[in-house]
């Protein structure tokens, strides 16, 4: 069962791929929360700090801390 944390203020269609790429690449995370960053979708979980860099509607690049 998925548990997401979404922060309101993110583009609705940003929260969705983020959720693709979670469940396609780190399907046994289903507790994490999304908030805004600096020009980024931050997302994080236990202690992984991910961040969703976005250009022209689509993930250009994923950084972890």
């Amino acid at each position: 069962m998925l548990n997401v944390t979404v922060n309101p203020a993110i583009d609705p269609v940003e929260v969705e791929l983020v959720k693709e790429y979670m469940t396609r690449v780190h399907p046994n995370v289903t507790v994490y929360t999304m908030t805004t960053g600096n020009k980024c979708v931050w997302v994080y979980y236990s202690h992984i700090n991910m961040y969703f860099i976005f250009r022209e509607g689509k993930i250009l690049d994923v950084q972890i801390d």
